[in-house]
């Protein structure tokens, strides 16, 4: 794998867009209903760790900011955007749109389709390095349980222990 750094330019960007993100999670948890009229505690409304988790994100989103900044963002020009460089992004960005708008909900139960995503995220992201080691089908095997593994688990999780109905 490449170790080279991110730019400046793409701490401030990333930065910049989760922060947005950020504060769309803290305004959404905010307007959940706290369920006060069943005398609900503050520690048991349903905002209370969305909102935590959006606190933490855009704390993290403005420290990247802040080293984006330090690093020097303005002394230099970005780098052009591209698709080879930043394959693994744009194949996140792809499954985890294809999961959420794709599978969640539409065909597939739930454990089925957590398990498929799970199981081709992490065959792609260990693609060159199986290839390279010659055990691409090592590799598939190992993807394909975990991803069976990990689904059942996150259904059980869900629906067992946080009582939550999954779609």
């Amino acid at each position: 794998m490449n170790e080279e750094k991110p730019s400046p330019f793409a701490d401030l960007l990333t930065g910049i867009a989760c922060l947005a993100v950020s504060i769309g999670i803290i305004v959404g948890a905010l307007g959940m209903d706290r369920l006060e009229r069943l005398q609900a505690t503050i520690y048991t409304a349903p905002g209370l760790v969305p909102g935590i988790l959006g606190a933490a994100l855009a704390l993290m989103s403005v420290i990247l900011v802040g080293r984006a900044l330090r690093a020097g963002v303005a002394t230099g020009p970005p780098q052009p955007f591209s698709l080879r460089a930043h394959w693994r992004l744009v194949a996140a960005l792809v499954l985890c749109l294809g999961f959420a708008i794709g599978l969640v909900g539409r065909g597939p139960p739930f454990w089925l389709a957590a398990a498929l995503f799970v199981a081709v995220f992490v065959f792609i992201f260990q693609f060159e390095e199986r290839r390279q080691a010659g055990t691409i089908l090592r590799g598939a095997a190992f993807a394909a349980v975990f991803g069976l593994i990990t689904g059942l688990a996150i259904h059980y999780l869900f629906q067992d222990v946080f009582l939550v109905r999954l779609p």
